[in-house]
């Protein structure tokens, strides 16, 4: 039987949603309506020191630190894995945001470096809660474009392609890299295909891209050398502040 266990499950209400665990009362206004998504204490460190953005509060409730830089909202998500992040997105959305750029770290199937995506292979739960099954789902077009030009002006050389979503990181398997490196899938990440899925569903845009911090092939794991690592995701964060800043969506 297909997943999830209920056919045409996301045509279907959903019984509670983010204004029933929010504290209304609490929520600023004027919250930004673009929104920077990372991971990393490194990340946020990094944009501390470049960018001094002001703490939002009264929003997360542990989920997620928001901060605000000209009218950018600057999300750290306290945590990994699909369910998580489209939670805090979901959460987000609801807020008012409407356009969004994930950041962060992917291991690679074949090379170390930058990678924009393109698409991302659903092989994670959250995301067909939210869209039909059907093998992948897919970022903002224009978006992407956007920032692919942004990722040009921070000079980072990057390769665009597919990504593959598990949320099952210790169960990565030679076996299904191989697979997947067939398919020209470049990366491996835990929660990009649950996000463009929660985007699509709620009619936002949203595009990603991702630093490779570990290559896997050859039945092990080679970490990236840790200077270009922490450039490179210095730079697509710089990217994506540019893009939002710079965009005409």
């Amino acid at each position: 039987m297909a997943f999830p266990k209920l056919k045409n499950k996301h045509l279907e209400e959903a019984i509670f949603n983010p204004a029933s665990s929010l504290d209304l009362g609490n929520i600023p206004k004027n919250l930004p309506k673009r929104f920077v998504l990372i991971y990393s204490k490194d990340q946020l460190d990094y944009l501390e020191r470049e960018y001094e953005p002001s703490p939002v509060e009264g929003v997360s409730k542990g989920l997620y630190e928001l901060y605000s830089h000209c009218e950018i909202g600057i999300v750290k998500i306290n945590g990994i894995g699909s369910p998580h992040a489209a939670a805090v997105l979901d959460d987000l959305i609801f807020l008012g945001g409407e356009v969004f750029i994930n950041v962060g770290c992917a291991g690679g199937l074949s090379k170390s470096g930058v990678f924009l995506c393109r698409r991302a292979l659903r092989d994670e739960g959250t995301s067909y809660h939210y869209l039909p099954p059907r093998d992948y789902s897919y970022p903002d077009k224009e978006l992407t474009h956007f920032l692919g030009n942004s990722l040009k002006k921070q000079a980072l050389k990057f390769k665009i392609g597919s990504n593959w979503t598990i949320d099952a990181p210790y169960r990565e398997t030679m076996k299904e890299i191989e697979c997947y490196r067939k398919k020209g899938i470049l990366t491996v990440d835990m929660e990009v295909s649950a996000l463009f899925a929660v985007a699509e569903f709620r009619k936002v845009r949203i595009a990603a891209a991702f630093a490779v911090s570990d290559v896997l092939g050859n039945g092990r794991r080679d970490l990236t050398n840790p200077g270009d690592y922490a450039k490179n995701l210095n730079g697509i964060t710089d990217a994506a502040i540019d893009c939002l800043k710079s965009g005409t969506f």
